[in-house]
């Protein structure tokens, strides 16, 4: 029977249908062929059978051929129109119909073939395509397999080598069965080698100290017999003698019959934490005994600023007892002069940065007396060096404060009198220089007159006489410049102009003295300035200069006065060799009495210099000098 899948018809009316109309169609052209040009009758019906064979199959070929006997034997064979049939044309006729048939058979069964190859093609095809996503899952399937495979080997290193650095052994415990499975490093931290035999529980008994195999055994089987977790810490003692410290856990693994049928877990190798408690505990002892010995206060500090330990030293001094100030805030017993806020700025700057501070006040006991302290401050950290605390040292410095007070104080009062006697000084050197004018000089100007009268009266008639008159005249004016140069070394006239006119003639006489060019540069046209501190300038400046004279080896030398918004600016500036300040002359004393004058009037004063690269002097005077005197 044909397969109706493998025709275009699907019926098979449509078939036989179509069959009788290529035949109706064939014997059109075939008769129309006959009558104007030639008869190709057989060749038509060929054509119609082997279409009907193709496309309808071996039942409509048949069909086709039974059609186109009888259309040809009514319109071709003789008589025409009539379905007889002679004697002589039957065995060609019978041959047509054999060739015909066959060749409508061979084309229905190409056809077939043809139709069931491409099926086939189509299915394969399908098949194919369905074995290609097969393969491409199991490939990407085995991907995927290969990945967790890996994964897992790389989990298993990774927790081979975890448990190697963190001396940390995993155990497996099947009740029923009585069997142990032990990983590598379980082996090794119990002094065996990596699976050398099979575990089992004599192998742990050997191991584990005397005193500890009775209670690791209690432990145990109470919690088997409870069906729950247990831990214990116990030690174990190798073949060299050497005792460990460990610390097992164990938790259930899986039940049957509501008992537990297994157990995993852990041992851990605690000797180094033991130790590192051990030494701990050890130095926690030494502090404490230090600590509590100590004349000083000391203080620890948690991450949150609140004491958590005092010694007695503390509780003696601020008269407050440790369970008062322990754990509480530290505003609540706060004593210190310094405000709370910024101590415990500074502590928690300790316990952030892990930098020592130090810090000073005042704190007052409940008791109203008065200390001054020096607190150092430093970080405190654990065994993983994380700090956890801060210690606070308290010494109490209030005789040397004090003793820094009266140093203090003495120096203000030397300094008083040093001013005293600089002004003491200055206002001699006035008189002196005051005498010497008015006194001396006009007594050696009135000499000179009078030697110069005398040779007028009586130097025609006593030529020797005027001669020697002249000699000492020249005697005389020797004698008053010397008066006028101790004049002017005592107190410059210059000086009583203020201390722009004085600077200037005071470089002029250091360049006219030494011939080293110096220069006054100044952008200020007056200087309110009461006359101990233009004194004091003065001087500070002829010293300096006499200085530069003296050591520096100087070509050049500059002044330069100016005005800042902090005051007055005297700067004096040389090319010379310089010096190493550093290293102070213990008989040298111009930069010892620069920097006196200077404090006298509440100045400062800066000294730039090194070896080879000259020297540079700033003096600044304080705008309240300079306020006051205006």
């Amino acid at each position: 029977m044909d397969n109706e899948a493998v025709w275009p018809f699907r019926t098979v009316a449509t078939r036989y249908v179509a069959a009788t109309c290529f035949v109706a169609v064939s014997f059109a052209c075939a008769f129309w062929l006959s009558r104007h040009f030639v008869s190709a009758a057989a060749t038509m019906s060929l054509c119609a059978i082997v279409l009907s064979a193709w496309l309808g199959g071996i039942g409509p070929g048949a069909w086709a051929v039974v059609v186109s006997l009888v259309a040809f034997d009514y319109g071709f064979v003789q008589p025409l129109h009539s379905l007889h049939v002679d004697p002589t044309d039957l065995p060609r006729m019978m041959m047509f119909s054999f060739t015909a048939t066959f060749i409508g058979c061979l084309g229905a069964l190409q056809h077939r073939t043809a139709r069931s190859l491409r099926e086939a093609h189509r299915r394969l095809a399908r098949t194919v395509s369905m074995l290609t996503e097969a393969n491409a899952a199991l490939q990407r399937e085995n991907a995927e397999y290969l990945r967790v495979a890996e994964q897992l080997r790389l989990s298993s290193a990774f927790l081979a080598e975890g448990q190697k650095i963190s001396r940390t052994g995993s155990w497996r415990w099947n009740i029923r069965s009585a069997t142990l499975v032990w990983s590598e490093e379980h082996y090794r931290i119990l002094g065996y080698t990596p699976a050398a035999a099979p575990p089992d529980f004599d192998m742990i008994r050997r191991r584990i100290h005397p005193s500890d195999r009775e209670m690791v055994r209690d432990i145990v089987r109470r919690a088997v017999e409870a069906n729950s977790a247990f831990e214990c810490e116990y030690r174990i003692v190798l073949p060299d003698g050497t005792i460990r410290h460990m610390f097992g856990t164990g938790r259930p693994l899986s039940y049957e019959d509501g008992r537990i049928v297994e157990y995993i877990g852990t041992t851990v190798d605690v000797s180094a934490r033991k130790q590192t408690e051990d030494l701990l505990r050890k130095s926690e002892k030494a502090f404490r005994t230090l600590a509590e010995n100590l004349p000083d206060s000391v203080v620890r500090y948690n991450r949150y600023c609140e004491r958590i330990y005092v010694n007695p030293a503390f509780e003696r001094k601020l008269h407050l007892s440790a369970r008062r100030v322990l754990n509480a805030p530290l505003r609540e017993t706060w004593m210190c002069d310094i405000a709370v806020e910024d101590y415990e700025a500074i502590v928690r700057r300790v316990l952030s940065s892990g930098e020592p501070d130090e810090v000073s006040g005042i704190w007052t006991a409940a008791g109203g007396s008065r200390t001054y302290n020096s607190v150092r401050i430093a970080a405190e950290r654990d065994a993983d060096g994380e700090i956890v605390s801060a210690i606070a040292i308290s010494r109490d410095v209030t005789e040397a404060k004090q003793a820094e007070m009266r140093v203090e104080e003495s120096r203000h009062l030397i300094r008083q009198l040093a001013g005293r006697s600089e002004a003491a000084r200055e206002e001699e050197r006035k008189h002196l220089a005051r005498e010497l004018h008015d006194g001396l000089a006009q007594s050696l100007l009135a000499v000179r007159m009078q030697l110069s009268v005398l040779s007028l009266e009586f130097g025609a008639d006593m030529p020797a006489l005027t001669k020697r008159a002249n000699l000492i005249v020249g005697h005389v004016d020797s004698a008053i410049k010397v008066v006028r140069n101790a004049v002017t070394s005592l107190r410059p006239v210059a000086l009583d102009l203020g201390i722009l006119p004085a600077l200037e003639w005071l470089v002029q006489e250091f360049t006219g003295e030494t011939g080293i060019p110096c220069t006054f540069n100044t952008d200020l046209s007056t200087v309110a300035l009461r006359e101990s501190e233009t004194t004091a300038l003065f001087r500070i400046a002829q010293e300096a200069l006499r200085n530069i004279m003296r050591h520096a080896r100087a070509t050049r030398a500059c002044l330069l006065l100016k005005r800042e918004a902090a005051g007055l600016l005297l700067e004096i500036r040389d090319d010379g060799i310089g010096f190493n300040a550093t290293q102070k002359k213990p008989t040298s004393f111009g930069l010892v009495g620069i920097r006196e004058r200077v404090l006298m009037f509440a100045g400062t004063f800066d000294l730039l210099t090194s070896p080879g690269a000259g020297t540079t002097l700033r003096i600044r005077v304080p705008a309240t000098v300079l306020s006051e005197a205006s």
